[in-house]
């Protein structure tokens, strides 16, 4: 299985030096779960892949895009985009954004 469960310590300490490293970068991008659910829909989907990425504008974002079995990308499937950046988009102070 791709991914594991880290405890909220860690996930603070790797966010903080983060936001440490890129002081003016966009500190996170939220997908609805439709977006997920709709790449995961795809044919022969098991996973997805979410590319750190640069939009035309020079904000750090994030491509996503389905992943099958063997690890391949299905480019030529739905790949996302345009969630919603913090900032501008507010987000309550907690121990990952804070």
């Amino acid at each position: 299985m791709a991914g594991s469960i880290i405890t909220l310590a860690d996930g603070s300490t790797m966010t903080a030096s983060f936001r440490r490293s890129y002081p003016n970068a966009t500190k996170a991008v939220m997908y609805s779960d439709t977006v997920y659910k709709d790449i995961l829909s795809q044919a022969g989907c098991v996973g997805i892949r979410i590319y750190n990425a640069v939009d035309a504008s020079g904000n750090m974002t994030n491509v996503l895009v389905g992943v099958d079995a063997k690890g391949n990308d299905l480019y030529n499937g739905k790949v996302y985009d345009y969630g919603d950046r913090t900032p501008p988009t507010i987000v309550a102070s907690n121990p990952l954004n804070s």
